[in-house]
């Protein structure tokens, strides 16, 4: 059944023609629960226009309008076209659409929204993303990192072990060229050292058999206080040598290295060493005071430089040689240089000290 419009008064017929009441058709036809709650309103206006017709005079329906219309399907959800209202009546909406309205969009019938600015999310994905940060560095007991630690423990226990081998690597790591090197400095040292002593020993017999001149005695005598006075610091000296240079800008080389380098000086047969203009006795002491080097109590310059007399080229070999003192200095961020000559002068010093207990055997 359609609904006719609000406000519209019906049709007046004319003088002698019978009225017509012709119903009024929407556009588009409602579906029955659309159409229930309008018809019960709209009921007391058709009452009024009844008493105008005619019992017996049956409505007629313009050819235009079909009184049988096929049901048409469920709207679809886009608000469908209300009627123009009337003249002087205000636009009224369904009150089926208002209610689908409300409830597609319940944010709408809120009320307005307030304006959604660029930064309102910032923030809360910020602390998302570090909260997923803070749990992802979280440490897990899992098979696969307890390995990798242990893996990690073992290769550095390797690595310590190897640069430990590396500093104190003895003869048995050396190349067979570096061997050889050492070994003809040993026998080197042994013939000098044997031909010393066959010397001394001629010039023994010849004394005690009365063959030799005063004179000659006397010379000995000279040469035995000469060595004597080389040996105990008393006299200046010089001969071949070499000359160790050691530049320290982060004053890595300590007292105990100096006391190194006069061992290993020694052992390779030095016969006099000056350690910054400080002359080295067997009773000198060697330590560190506010980061400088001191010897016999005197504190040394730097760069450090050491002069040594002896066999210059076994001096050397025993300053270069792999894991001697050189390797031994740069390892420490120093550079050391070792320059070989054949005249080295040792002109400092050392004051003898009074014997008070030790005395001669007669």
């Amino acid at each position: 059944m359609g609904k006719r419009k609000k406000g519209r008064p019906a049709p007046t017929p004319a003088h002698g023609q019978e009225p017509v009441v012709q119903p009024v058709v929407d556009a588009t036809d409602e579906s029955p629960a659309d159409a229930a709650p309008d018809t019960a309103p709209e009921s007391t206006p058709a009452a009024s226009v009844e008493p105008t017709v005619e019992p017996t005079v049956e409505p007629t329906v313009e050819p235009t309008v079909e009184p049988t219309a096929e049901p048409t399907p469920a709207p679809e959800p886009t608000p469908e076209p209300t009627p123009e209202p009337a003249a002087g009546q205000a636009e009224v909406a369904p009150a089926s659409s208002l209610a689908a309205a409300a409830d597609d969009d319940p944010a709408e019938s809120a009320g307005p929204a307030a304006p959604e600015t660029g930064t309102s999310r910032v923030p809360v994905e910020g602390r998302a993303a570090w909260t997923r940060l803070v749990r992802m560095s979280r440490p897990r007991a899992t098979r696969a990192n307890v390995l990798g630690a242990l893996l990690a423990v073992l290769l550095g226990a390797g690595i310590a072990a190897q640069v430990q081998l590396t500093n104190q690597r003895g003869l048995d790591e050396l190349s067979q060229t570096d061997l050889v090197r050492v070994l003809d400095d040993i026998s080197l040292r042994s013939s000098r050292l044997d031909q010393q002593v066959r010397e001394l020993e001629a010039t023994r017999d010849r004394l005690k058999n009365g063959t030799g001149t005063a004179a000659e005695a006397l010379e000995q005598a000279q040469k035995r206080v000469d060595t004597l006075g080389i040996l105990a610091g008393t006299l200046a000296a010089k001969g071949p040598g070499i000359t160790l240079r050691i530049s320290d800008p982060t004053n890595a080389v300590t007292g105990p290295i100096v006391l190194d380098i006069i061992q290993e000086l020694r052992d390779a047969g030095a016969e006099s060493i000056d350690v910054g203009g400080v002359r080295v006795v067997a009773s000198s002491f060697v330590g560190d005071r506010d980061g400088e080097i001191l010897v016999d109590g005197v504190q040394v310059p730097r760069p450090l430089v050491i002069k040594v007399i002896g066999d210059s080229k076994t001096l050397s070999s025993a300053m270069t040689i792999p894991g001697g003192i050189v390797e031994s200095v740069r390892q420490k961020g120093a550079e050391a240089t070792v320059t070989e000559s054949s005249l080295v002068e040792i002109t400092s010093m050392h004051r003898p000290t009074e014997m008070t207990h030790a005395k001669p055997v007669e």
